[in-house]
């Protein structure tokens, strides 16, 4: 009888909670094959940068520099299979993670039973978003200028407002008046199509810009 080899998931996130819960529930779900489950810290970068699982679950929100790490996941382990389980999910989240390399998006309140129908789909080379964010990511067409590439100016204020800045303390640090500041601003966001400053946190936290 031929011996098939444990699924290896790997759960990186910042609570120890859940993603001892994930796994444990995948040993169970999964017990014709049986599971090698390792639970580390969405902040191990290093850990991240040599995966060695068949499946990684990985809060987007709370890893950095993922527009990076990802496709040096990905060149280190091409059949890895990576889920996005997002605390927060949002539609400019959604396509973030589709973009640079996720298979499936869920929201971390998805139940554990459809959790680990998404496992097994993305293991098999499917591709899933939890129904609620691909309607939401679906549901506003993009406007005039959203998906086009910030210009240097947009990005740097779009930094700064980030990490905390008022359009003042921009105007002051770059030498441009608040309201050239806040016209960098409205056109960085509108490009990324994003709404408002949390948003932009989420997304700046993604792409390595408050590091």
């Amino acid at each position: 009888m031929r011996s098939v080899s444990p699924i290896r998931i790997g759960v990186a996130d910042q609570s120890p909670i859940f993603a001892s819960a994930v796994l444990d529930l995948a040993a169970s779900t999964f017990d014709d094959t049986g599971t090698h489950g390792d639970a580390l810290s969405a902040t191990d970068i290093e850990r991240l940068r040599d995966p060695d699982w068949d499946v990684l679950l990985i809060d987007p929100q709370f890893t950095p520099n993922l527009e990076e790490l990802v496709p040096q996941m990905l060149a280190a382990c091409p059949s890895l299979a990576l889920i996005a389980v997002a605390s927060q999910p949002t539609k400019e989240l959604v396509s973030f993670c589709m973009r640079i390399g996720f298979s499936s998006v869920v929201a971390k309140s998805i139940s554990g039973p459809a959790l680990m129908r998404v496992i097994r789909v993305t293991l098999a080379g499917g591709s899933l978003v939890d129904r609620g964010l691909s309607r939401s990511a679906e549901g506003e067409m993009p406007g005039p200028t959203e998906g086009k590439a910030l210009t240097e100016r947009e990005e740097y204020v779009l930094r700064l407002w980030a990490k905390g800045y008022s359009n003042s303390d921009i105007a002051d640090q770059i030498g441009l008046s608040r309201k050239t500041v806040d016209s960098h601003r409205a056109r960085g966001m509108n490009k990324l199509g994003l709404a408002d400053r949390p948003a932009l946190i989420r997304m700046a936290s993604a792409r390595g810009w408050l590091v």
